[in-house]
């Protein structure tokens, strides 16, 4: 997904409500990235330097993450949006945090990032199912 996507689908997830959008769309990019940083955070296993993971700030930028937990930073950044609000809009949310913490816990059970291959520069994931016997 493409910033421009994530950003529609949180404005379809908060069902566009218009009455919000002046309080929250001015933060929303920051709401964005900060799902963004937490999903790096994981598949990393440490804190990365913004240079290998930038923050997704053009409409055509993409998170440099698998692509099934794009999704999940959707989800942080309508929570985000929804946490601020009354009690309702505040329990509306918390499926949207408990989807990225999900995905969360997914990726960390994946293994994530294992680092970089020397000779050919690609991204080493972690074997996926760790449980399982080779």
């Amino acid at each position: 997904m493409t910033l421009a996507e994530i950003k529609n689908q949180v404005m379809f997830q908060t069902n566009n409500d218009e009455e919000d959008v002046g309080d929250y769309l001015p933060h929303l990019v920051d709401y964005i990235n900060d799902g963004y940083d937490r999903l790096v955070k994981v598949w990393t296993k440490s804190h990365t330097p913004q240079t290998d993971y930038p923050r997704l700030s053009a409409d055509t930028d993409e998170p440099n993450l698998p692509v099934w937990t794009h999704r999940a930073i959707c989800d942080w950044a309508t929570w985000l949006v929804y946490r601020n609000g009354n009690p309702q809009k505040q329990n509306r949310g918390m499926a949207f945090r408990a989807a990225f913490e999900e995905v969360l816990a997914k990726l960390s059970d994946e293994g994530g990032l294992a680092g970089i291959d020397p000779d050919t520069g690609a991204n080493i994931q972690y074997n996926k199912f760790r449980n399982i016997p080779v």
